[in-house]
């Protein structure tokens, strides 16, 4: 038998690196480890957030089940986005789509002088109907506001089976946020249909006639 000498590995072919006796890449343990790590950090994360997210979703149904029995959906609206989104100042505008215009359904923290421009349904509120779609003031930083709007965080179009329920008005964030975040855009989808839906019930529970 023909040993090593200094019992190193016999060397491998000229200019080739030998493959390890286990399979194994030949990336280096450290930068293997850290990809691992990365890896990880990024999936843990993805996880949190949408725990996180179904936490929110889960207290705003739960708030909206409540106000079918209490007949305050509109308080629960004004809860939900008060304490997950962050703002105390909104309104509801019922839409009327023979005159393409709003009225005023209900409001919390904003002024009713502050509301009366939004009713012509201009701005918008103008263009969440004509594309069917929630507008959000940071999302088009390039389209011109009126000067109403200065202070409009969102406009929230709540429709249910294709049909325009209500418009949610969403003005000054509180003061410690600077703006919407990712699980906010998904809690005010969730809105859209489900405030939608818990708005309409109420109006015909108001329309049931007593025995």
């Amino acid at each position: 038998m023909i040993g090593t000498g200094n019992g190193s590995r016999p060397p491998g072919r000229a200019g080739h690196q030998l493959e390890p006796m286990d399979g194994t890449s030949t990336i280096a343990p450290g930068t293997e480890e850290l990809r691992l790590r990365v890896q990880l950090l990024s999936l843990r994360e993805q996880i949190e957030r949408n725990h996180f997210l179904l936490m929110r979703l889960n207290a705003a149904s739960a708030r909206l089940i409540q106000s079918l029995e209490q007949s305050d959906v509109f308080d629960a609206i004004a809860e939900i986005i008060a304490n997950l989104v962050g703002s105390e100042e909104i309104a509801v505008f019922d839409f009327h789509p023979a005159e393409q215009t709003f009225s005023l359904a209900w409001s919390w923290g904003v002024e009713a002088a502050a509301l009366q421009p939004f009713l012509c349904g201009a701005g918008m509120f103008g263009r969440a109907v004509q594309q069917g779609l929630s507008q959000y003031q940071e999302r088009q930083p390039e389209t011109a506001l009126l000067p109403y709007e200065k202070n409009l965080t969102a406009c929230v179009l709540l429709k249910s089976s294709g049909e325009i329920i209500a418009v949610i008005a969403i003005f000054s964030l509180l003061p410690q946020k600077n703006n919407l975040e990712w699980a906010d855009f998904e809690l005010l989808k969730f809105l859209e249909t489900y405030g939608a839906v818990a708005i309409k019930f109420q109006r015909l529970q108001g329309k049931r006639v007593s025995p």
